[in-house]
């Protein structure tokens, strides 16, 4: 709060950089806030002003601040700034907010010019110059040291990677937009409440992240935030499709990306194929109108889909969309594959597709399977498996439920199957275990997207005779897995390296912001 004169004439939000916080090692530096009198403040009179704590009223350091009336000389009064010595004038400007504009400085200047030799009054000018370029054109931001670019970041809630793969994939952009020199906050359309451990986890990361109970909501934020950030990174299109609008009147210079995760429609419209509900149709139209719309809008999309790119290429043309997928590291299991047995298949069963083909899997697949390997074990990892669905489970399938260390499956097992009859996207549990050096035995809708090595193409499978086949090659023929798992090993390192991912999020941000990095980086040379 700002009063003058015992009377409250704003409220401000502090979240400017200012260097030499930053340098004092207070935070980032972000803790500054700039304030324009609105009718200005009379020079000639005596003003007490002060700056408080909006929690508990209390003065910030340095306040209350008494300013004396100044009193201007009788030669000249121009637009409210009285003619003070230059010096004088400087010191004025610079501690009382006053904006000051190369005109001001001119013809201050000038005036100088005319009791002072032409040799003074320059260097008094350079001088003052200095001081106003070093404090910023806009008052606020530093010439040198400026701070790193700012993006935000919108989705449904925190990110926390052991409760779903779409936490991994925003985590993993976020840590390249960090490598490429921004700071990054985020706010959780559906989780403002979270809990703080989960706001602790993310600022340990460098990831500041809005909510309760400084704000209330998404459009609190961007109305509060308004023209502070570079990039906007909406992820999902029920975000896409409610923030768009409205982050790009609260931030018309900033790059807007809409990140599609997957299409939901696609995945739908399989879903009423695949289980003959003819009704989901008209929810698949308005879904797909909704998801080519909040397209259009965006400077760039993401998907992490070849298959999509090309659906999304059709609608809003080709040069806004970019396939960029996310970085994984390869951490091959060390236990020999002779001390290795069974397979098994990692999903969330709350999702509809990995619900399906866990029903699937046990009413079809594994009985194939058991007829010619009777000892041949599958464990379903994972939660949200309904009661219903686990008493089906025996005959060689044992439900796990959820598992904090993946790499203890990984430890114990030969194989993974993703036996998916419909979805869309790219599907995390492949790539996650192609990283762990095991084969995964997956629908051609499991492979969709991923562009794999045709040294791979013996792992997809469409029927449920044909899955059960190339599970039983995989789990009993040491050589062809140890194929495979090269195979994918190679995979992953070359396509979810951190250098391709960063390498792809340049081009999403557009020529602007590649602009200016590598001015940022040939200054800093």
């Amino acid at each position: 709060m700002i009063l003058v004169d015992d009377a409250l004439v704003a409220r401000v939000l502090a979240n400017r950089h200012r260097p030499d916080l930053a340098a004092a090692g207070i935070g980032d530096g972000r803790h500054g806030f700039r304030f324009d009198f609105p009718n200005g403040l009379t020079l000639g009179e005596r003003h007490v002003v002060r700056v408080c704590r909006e929690a508990d009223g209390a003065d910030l350091a340095g306040s209350p601040a008494v300013l004396e009336p100044v009193q201007p000389s009788s030669d000249l009064v121009h637009e409210g700034l009285a003619d003070i010595d230059l010096a004088a004038l400087s010191d004025a400007a610079l501690t009382r907010g006053i904006e000051l504009t190369a005109e001001h400085l001119d013809r201050a200047a000038q005036q100088l010019a005319d009791r002072q030799s032409g040799r003074a009054a320059r260097s008094e000018h350079r001088l003052l110059l200095e001081r106003w370029r070093r404090r910023g054109a806009s008052g606020d931001m530093p010439v040198a040291g400026m701070p790193p670019r700012r993006a935000l970041i919108i989705d449904d809630r925190l990110p926390q990677p052991r409760r779903d793969a779409g936490s991994a994939v925003i985590l993993s952009h976020i840590r390249s937009l960090q490598r490429l020199g921004f700071e990054v906050s985020f706010a959780a359309s559906l989780d403002f409440a979270a809990d703080d451990a989960d706001r602790a986890s993310l600022a340990e990361l460098g990831i500041h992240s809005y909510g309760a109970p400084y704000y209330g909501s998404v459009e609190e934020v961007l109305r509060r935030q308004a023209g502070e950030f570079d990039l906007v990174y909406l992820h999902r299109a029920s975000n896409a499709t409610k923030y768009a609008e409205l982050a790009r009147h609260h931030f018309p210079k900033a790059r807007h990306i809409y990140s599609v995760a997957d299409l939901h429609h696609l995945r739908m419209a399989r879903q009423a194929a695949a289980e003959d509900r003819p009704e989901l149709s008209p929810i698949v139209n308005r879904v797909r109108l909704m998801e080519f719309a909040a397209a259009a809008l965006a400077d760039a999309v993401i998907t992490h889909s070849s298959a999509e790119a090309k659906l999304l290429a059709a609608q809003i043309g080709a040069a806004k969309v970019h396939t960029v997928r996310w970085s994984a590291s390869a951490q091959p299991t060390e236990v020999p594959f002779a001390k290795r047995r069974g397979i098994a298949f990692i999903g969330g069963y709350g999702h509809p597709p990995n619900l399906d083909a866990a029903r699937w899997l046990i009413s079809e697949i594994m009985p194939l399977v058991r007829q010619r390997g009777p000892a041949l074990e599958c464990l379903l990892v994972g939660g949200g498996l309904p009661e219903g669905v686990r008493q089906r489970c025996g005959d060689g399938v044992v439900a796990l439920g959820l598992v904090e260390d993946l790499g203890e499956i990984s430890d114990r097992i030969r194989l993974t199957v993703a036996p998916l009859r419909f979805g869309a996207g790219i599907k995390g549990k492949v790539i996650d275990s192609l990283a762990a050096g095991v084969p995964c035995v997956m629908t051609p809708i499991g492979a969709e997207g991923l562009d794999l090595p045709s040294a791979l193409g013996g792992c997809i499978a469409a029927t449920a005779e044909e899955i059960a086949a190339a599970v039983l090659r995989l789990h009993n023929n040491k050589k062809a897995n140890a194929t495979c798992r090269a195979a994918g090993l190679r995979y992953v390192e070359e396509v979810f390296s951190e250098a391709r991912l960063d390498a792809l999020m340049q081009q999403v941000l557009g020529p602007a912001i590649r602009a200016s990095a590598k001015i940022e980086t040939a200054a800093a040379r």
